[in-house]
């Protein structure tokens, strides 16, 4: 099921979940918890609270109110209210990736040069955790065994695939021992870079026998829990 913010009954299920925050914190109340969810003061009428238990309250406050209870209290407004809080897909994936991630053998590794092709190793640096908006950088990863590998980019809990292989092909060989991705026709290095988006990025590649990986994100969930599939992990923060 999904929130109908028109459906009185959705709307009545938001109220346990905000006055159980509200219990959480002394010099809260529902009321002022509804408050934070909007952004402003909400102004009240006479039985308030007893209409926010009925659900007769605004469709745009009910919109404002459970897109914010899905930002930052997830897990209590799905323990409280799973009807209106279903587990999305991107936040099953996120629950797997947190599972079984892992981040020693995988890193983002800055291109130094602007132009021509990296054929150098002092052409490249490990990044640190925060990469400016504009600059070059590649995965690099230590195999532990032949096979292929897609990589994943998570940007406001939304994810989105990034190609490895030449020509736009999702999917890229790897080796036992050091690779470098994405990669050209030839082989040689195809560098990264993120222009817009400021902030956490959460970077995934995922390493399997095959190269036949699911296309869609439900897929993938189902897959990577019957499959050998590893998952590495790092993040970066890009900044201006």
């Amino acid at each position: 099921m999904s929130f109908d913010p028109k459906n009185k009954a959705d709307k009545a299920k938001l109220y346990p979940v905000l006055k159980a925050l509200a219990d959480l914190d002394p010099r809260k109340t529902p009321e002022l918890i509804m408050d934070d969810a909007v952004g402003y003061p909400v102004a009240r009428g006479q039985d308030y609270v007893r209409n926010m238990r009925r659900g007769e309250i605004a469709v745009t406050y009910a919109t404002l109110i459970h897109q914010w209870l899905t930002e930052h209290h997830f897990e209590l407004a799905r323990r409280l209210a799973p009807e209106i809080f279903p587990e999305t897909p991107e936040q099953r994936w996120q629950a797997i990736v947190d599972e079984r991630a892992i981040s020693d053998r995988f890193r983002l590794v800055l291109v130094l040069v602007t132009m021509g092709i990296v054929e150098r190793e002092s052409h490249l640096k490990p990044a640190d955790t925060i990469i400016r908006l504009g600059e070059r950088f590649c995965f690099e990863l230590d195999g532990e065994a032949d096979g292929y590998a897609i990589a994943m980019q998570s940007v406001r809990g939304q994810w989105h695939n990034i190609p490895l292989g030449p020509n736009g092909r999702i999917s890229a060989p790897i080796q036992s021992g050091q690779n470098r991705l994405p990669i050209m026709q030839d082989g040689k290095l195809d560098p990264l870079r993120e222009n817009n988006d400021e902030g956490v990025h959460e970077f995934i590649l995922i390493t399997a026998q095959t190269a036949d990986f699911p296309s869609s994100l439900t897929n993938l969930i189902s897959w990577a829990a019957d499959s050998q599939c590893k998952l590495h992990r790092v993040t970066v923060k890009f900044v201006a």
